[in-house]
């Protein structure tokens, strides 16, 4: 047998290989979709905790589509201006997200918070669908007590994915995302989607912000790092006329959402002249 044929033949050997190794891995991670709902999962409370904060507090329960019951806590002024319809990033619960309730209250706002399912008291399923359908039912109860006009959408890392989703269909006074991001960043989930396309997506959590904000009838301000390849930051390329974008130079992730220049624009967005 000549020497080019035997090449051929370890071509083709060697191509069927990486064709079934490619697949292989696609059925492992087509697979394991489900396990990616650990990356949501929170600290639990057992349904008798009594959450201790110096504000006037109302302790919530709502229940939503798909066997969700949320637990969520509405801090409260008097004459409020409107309340803050606030999204805690992932992890933790409320008995220590709560404690961003005076970065609006003091501006004449009232706030509500509210723990994703397997967060705190909250229970049910985790899925996409169950963040936005969720927010969308939180949102809507809002409604029956503030005029939307006055209602804020706010929202902090993965809550900036579940407010920019849930600015997109709803025509709050405006909305605010801080440095939006998702638990298990989206350069992995983009990338495995684009190298198995056009199969099945293998991630359940790929949050289309992008095209949220583009959609969002009411104004919409990003405030980011400034790294340019941060998610937030990519989000100026998709803001409109009517949107306005921040990046905070020496922000980051975990600083940028009590970092004095974020408060000072929240003061000028609760408080304008």
């Amino acid at each position: 047998m000549s020497a080019k044929k035997i090449g051929t033949r370890w071509l083709w050997a060697g191509l069927l290989i990486v064709l079934l190794c490619y697949i292989g891995v696609y059925i492992l991670l087509y697979m394991g979709r489900e396990q990616q709902t650990a990356r949501y999962r929170s600290t639990s409370l057992p349904s008798d905790f009594k959450y201790n904060f110096s504000q006037s507090t109302e302790e919530l329960t709502i229940q939503t589509p798909q066997g969700g019951l949320l637990n969520a806590l509405l801090f409260k002024v008097p004459k409020a201006k409107g309340v803050v319809c606030f999204w805690k990033g992932n992890g933790g619960t409320l008995a220590n997200w709560g404690a961003m309730a005076p970065t609006f209250l003091q501006f004449g706002y009232d706030v509500l918070i509210t723990d994703y399912r397997q967060h705190g008291k909250s229970k049910g399923a985790i899925s996409l669908a169950n963040f936005n359908n969720d927010a969308q039912t939180v949102y809507d109860s809002l409604k029956h007590r503030y005029r939307e006009a006055d209602i804020v959408i706010c929202g902090y890392s993965l809550g900036g994915r579940v407010a920019a989703h849930l600015a997109s269909a709803n025509r709050p006074k405006f909305t605010l995302l801080i440095d939006p991001a998702s638990a298990g960043g989206d350069f992995s989930d983009r990338f495995t989607d684009i190298l198995y396309f056009p199969f099945p997506s293998v991630n359940g959590f790929v949050f289309p912000t992008e095209e949220d904000v583009q959609k969002a009838p009411s104004p919409v301000v990003v405030v980011s790092t400034d790294n340019p390849n941060s998610t937030a930051y990519k989000l100026k390329a998709y803001l409109g006329s009517n949107d306005q974008f921040v990046a905070l130079p020496g922000a980051t992730h975990e600083t940028i959402l009590t970092h004095s220049q974020t408060t000072q624009l929240i003061k000028k967005l609760l408080s304008p002249p």
